[in-house]
């Protein structure tokens, strides 16, 4: 694959910034694809493009993790997210990439280009933000996103890396929110206090989904390979990955509970 010839699973752990700098490349050319072939749905075919591209890449890293649980003596003396710290931060680099690049792509171009380009995540936020507006917020909040991450669980399970859809799709949401954000507050200066408005639920809402999806891919490569000797300790890591994820939601829900009240 191109993506790997060009930074390895390898390097992508030890630098992560190279994962930031391909999750904006990969997600401009994903929107640009979108954009002239797909016309009808140009943002969920953007998010079907970054699946397609990353997918085999993610699995390499969610494989090598495995790998690692399974031959590491002293894995047992970090604690779990230290344990996971590396595919976490190629996470949250690649994704944090993807968010900015799309975030200043929706304040750059001109309206009738974004409303094309953005129209299915500006749906899915007025969706959000009906159902949301009304009482019983936490519940609905926290509903929707457990959901969420079970979705994320399961694909990564069942696919290996198959989170990385609902990934996308959440952080192309974002970048439309924090794009319609920093538009009524100034344009592109005001980018850094739109990211700051939606950092404070944002952050443990997607770590959240990105440790659900993490759960779901090491046990299913500890499924694949059978052999694993320390197949158990794999499982108890990744539900244990599975509560640490359900608290963050909660936490979120909160957040954004409050801050609809607001």
């Amino acid at each position: 694959m191109v993506l790997e010839k060009l930074v390895s699973v390898r390097t992508a752990v030890k630098e992560p910034g190279w994962m930031f700098l391909i999750g904006g490349i990969i997600s401009v050319t994903c929107l640009t694809i979108s954009f002239f072939i797909f016309e009808t749905s140009v943002g969920l075919f953007t998010t079907f493009l970054v699946t397609f591209s990353m997918t085999p890449f993610m699995l390499n890293l969610v494989v090598r993790q495995e790998e690692i649980e399974e031959d590491e003596r002293e894995i047992k003396k970090l604690n779990i997210l230290q344990r996971h710290k590396d595919i976490l931060k190629v996470y949250a680099a690649f994704f944090a990439g993807m968010i900015l690049s799309l975030s200043i792509i929706y304040l750059m171009l001109p309206e009738h280009t974004v409303e094309k380009l953005f129209e299915d995540q500006i749906n899915e936020i007025k969706i959000i933000r009906g159902s949301f507006l009304f009482f019983d917020n936490f519940q609905k909040i926290i509903l929707n996103n457990i959901g969420v991450l079970f979705l994320c669980f399961v694909l990564s399970f069942i696919f290996g890396a198959g989170a990385i859809f609902i990934l996308a799709w959440n952080a192309s949401v974002l970048s439309a929110a924090i794009g319609m954000a920093a538009k009524s507050i100034g344009g592109l200066k005001g980018l850094p206090l739109a990211v700051i408005i939606f950092f404070p639920h944002g952050v443990p809402e997607i770590l959240a989904y990105f440790i659900g999806g993490i759960a779901g891919g090491i046990i299913s490569a500890a499924i694949v390979r059978r052999k694993s000797p320390r197949f158990f300790f794999i499982v108890r890591d990744s539900f244990k990955l599975m509560g640490i994820s359900v608290l963050l939601l909660v936490l979120a829900a909160f957040i954004e509970g409050i801050a609809l009240l607001i």
